[in-house]
């Protein structure tokens, strides 16, 4: 497998006080995000203005900004033990990178990439999650020939290829671990893809988009859920503490005849999937498309970036309904912070900004700014 090192070191300031961890890194480790509070780095995928492609780590405490390239555009990140995360490969991607952030004498003091190849006949979907005992690591893969979704399994140290499962639909996009350390839950996106022919989707028409529930031991199908449109592909999601789901939605229907009636869905643990409420009106300025999700276990708030529409949105999942959204150019990353009841955003500008997890709009403050950064996709801090 290729070895590449490249280091970019910058410097910016603080956070402040520890904060929290996304869904991924949650339910990877079966972790509830209150109980967490060591919390040291944020990471995410990034680019430059060149359009290289990086994975980035900034360190909470002293302020380090550290950059590794990496040899394709990057997704969801998963922290590992000793300094290590995993980025996965962005659709269609056939490799996934393995970044060790410890300077090592064989890099020249450098970092170091281990790429983390598919398997024949599949490539990665942009998403992966550990067993809640933390050796094994599954992730979402596209049978590109067979036309079916599935599950990689892989030894999580040496990332040796064990198995894999049926995702029971097509185009397995993110996966979330529940929180009874026994059920998966996988977002079918529902698109046919082929990399024959890029990022082309195939079956519009026809896509049936699925959230399926799994058993982690056998792969047995445990439930599925579909949303009355088909056109709206189950892209992103967040399994909470108490064993609800958020789901982020992205419209595959003509924009220009007719508005989804929400991006937006919720499933209570033990309850139905439900799409949140929302007018036409408000919906129509998110351009179709959401991407990340965070929660606050607390008010209930569920928000949600939408980088097309230039927002980020929230919503209440008690009233089963939307609240509010805020203009930001291609907001995409997103978490919790639990100690300071906010959230986190980062946007394609470099920009780092807070919002205040409220139920009436609030401003949002400018964190960090960093002028040589494009955040891509997800965030996490851990």
């Amino acid at each position: 497998m290729n070895r590449r090192q490249f280091l970019l070191l910058a410097t910016a300031g603080t956070f402040g006080a520890a904060l929290g961890v996304n869904a991924l890194m949650k339910r990877a480790a079966g972790t509830p995000v209150e109980a967490d509070t060591n919390l040291t780095h944020l990471y995410s995928a990034s680019d430059n203005p060149h359009g290289g492609h990086f994975l980035t780590r900034l360190d909470i405490a002293s302020g380090q900004l550290q950059s590794c390239a990496v040899p394709m555009r990057g997704h969801a990140v998963l922290p590992l033990a000793n300094d290590t995360a995993l980025l996965f490969g962005r659709r269609p991607a056939f490799e996934c990178a393995l970044v060790d952030f410890l300077p090592s004498p064989l890099a020249g003091e450098g970092l170091g990439v281990r790429g983390i190849p598919a398997t024949a006949g599949r490539h990665f979907n942009g998403h992966g999650c550990l067993s809640s005992a933390g050796d094994v690591l599954f992730t979402t893969e596209n049978a590109y020939d067979e036309k079916r979704g599935v599950l990689g399994i892989r030894d999580s140290k040496t990332f040796q290829h064990l198995g894999e499962y049926d995702t029971f639909g097509l185009d397995p996009h993110d996966i979330q671990l529940m929180p009874d350390g026994k059920t998966l839950v996988v977002a079918n996106g529902g698109i046919e893809q082929h990399p024959d022919f890029g990022r082309r989707k195939l079956n519009i028409d026809t896509m049936q988009p699925s959230l399926v529930y799994l058993d982690t031991q056998t792969g047995k199908k445990i439930d599925e859920y579909r949303l009355p449109d088909h056109h709206l592909s189950i892209r992103h999601l967040i399994a909470t503490a108490d064993g609800s789901v958020g789901v982020a939605l992205q419209y595959e229907g003509d924009l220009y005849r007719q508005q989804p009636a929400s991006l937006v869905a919720w499933q209570p643990h033990g309850g139905e999937l439900q799409l949140l409420d929302i007018s036409t009106a408000d919906v129509a300025r998110f351009n179709g498309y959401m991407a990340d999700l965070a929660y606050d276990p607390q008010q209930q708030i569920l928000a949600v970036s939408s980088p097309r529409g230039n927002h980020t949105s929230f919503w209440s999942t008690r009233e089963r309904r939307f609240l509010h959204a805020h203009s930001l150019p291609e907001p995409s990353g997103i978490a919790f912070l639990p100690q300071q009841q906010q959230f986190l955003v980062s946007d394609a500008t470099g920009g780092i900004h807070r919002f205040p997890s409220t139920l009436q709009p609030a401003p949002a403050s400018l964190l960090h700014q960093f002028p040589d950064q494009r955040w891509d996709n997800h965030l996490v801090i851990a």
